[in-house]
């Protein structure tokens, strides 16, 4: 039997049944998916995400994770939260990643995932820039202050009461030395400022012997006034002196009067240290009252320190070295996120420039806030 009309018939066959040929098959291959839009999560927290006039969002944060993103050829989309809804859209996966100030904590590593962190921080604190006032000035203000004059007023009402004690006394039988009316009190005033001082010219002296007896009373009371006096005058300067430039580490926040923002990690941290804080309602007016000497200290998150004395406080504030209640910033995402590893590779190999860090950070923060 001839082999042709048999290779027709199946040739016929294939055409009527639609089979495709083997290389029809090589051209088409597995359908490959469409890539996936990344929702990201973003909470307004300079100088990490900053929503600029346009409405558009920068920082620190948003910069690193654009980077990252582009690095893994990531498409994405941001929806804008406040941070409990943020944390909510995470713990439930509604949001891929949540980039912001997001501090790594207990409690959000056990509902949620993070990335390695990108910035370690903690609480700093800003003083005033320069003294307000040098040293003579602010000893001269400290001695013409309302407790120094208290004091001295004070000391004043009782040499007059002692003073016109003895002028009643000896007016009639001593006119010499006390004499009638108004000049005889003066003399008076003037006899009790010299025996208080036990410097007792000898030009007023009482001749009664009640007048005497006033006057030996007198001069033991005089030690003992006199030396409180005094005390109290050396301290208010001494006080004075040593709240020149007061302010140089944590510790020494219990003895000035100091700023934070209500609600924050700061007022926690302080009163939890049984340190007396003022509070405000937002980081800007508490800065605005250290510069204006309102307060002698502020504390706060330390990068946000940073990024308010460059742009809204340039030289007016200074932030103190170093910080406390330290906090680690990450990016954060739900629980066993299969982004996590690549966002971590692709981020440290951005962090392990620095020429880069110092881009990124240094732009917002200032050079000398880098770590």
């Amino acid at each position: 039997m001839s082999r042709r009309p048999l290779l027709t018939a199946l040739l016929v066959l294939v055409c009527l049944c639609g089979v495709p040929w083997p290389s029809a098959w090589a051209r088409k291959g597995p359908a490959v998916p469409p890539p996936k839009v990344v929702t990201i999560g973003v909470v307004e927290a300079p100088p990490f995400v900053i929503k600029d006039e346009h409405g558009h969002f920068v920082g620190i944060a948003m910069d690193l994770w654009r980077d990252v993103a582009r690095d893994l050829g990531l498409e994405w989309k941001e929806r804008e939260y406040d941070l409990e809804g943020l944390l909510a859209g995470l713990e439930k996966g509604t949001v891929d990643v949540g980039v912001s100030a997001l501090s790594i904590t207990p409690d959000r590593e056990a509902v949620m995932d993070f990335s390695q962190p990108f910035y370690y921080t903690g609480l700093g604190i800003a003083v005033p820039a320069k003294e307000r006032v040098g040293i003579v000035r602010h000893m001269l203000r400290t001695l013409f202050s309302s407790h120094v004059l208290f004091y001295i007023l004070s000391l004043l009402a009782l040499l007059l009461a002692v003073g016109t004690l003895v002028w009643a006394i000896e007016r009639k039988r001593n006119p010499g030395n006390f004499r009638p009316g108004k000049r005889g009190i003066g003399d008076g005033l003037w006899w009790s400022a010299v025996t208080m001082t036990s410097v007792g010219y000898g030009d007023s002296t009482p001749k009664t012997l009640f007048g005497r007896a006033v006057a030996l009373i007198w001069m033991f009371a005089s030690v003992a006034l006199l030396a409180s006096f005094t005390a109290g005058i050396t301290t208010s300067l001494t006080v004075a002196s040593m709240n020149i430039g007061q302010v140089h580490d944590q510790d020494d926040l219990h003895k000035v009067r100091t700023g934070v923002m209500r609600d924050s990690s700061g007022q926690t941290e302080l009163t939890a240290a049984h340190i007396g804080v003022v509070p405000y309602e937002t980081a800007t007016l508490g800065l605005k009252a250290l510069a204006a000497g309102s307060i002698d200290a502020f504390v706060f998150d330390e990068p946000m320190l940073h990024y308010y004395a460059l742009k809204d406080f340039p030289g007016r504030i200074k932030i103190l070295p170093g910080f406390f209640d330290p906090q680690l910033y990450g990016f954060a995402f739900p629980r066993q996120s299969p982004l996590r590893k690549t966002v971590n590779v692709a981020m440290l190999r951005r962090m392990e420039d620095r020429e880069y860090r110092m881009k990124v950070f240094g732009s917002y923060l200032g050079k000398g806030a880098v770590h």
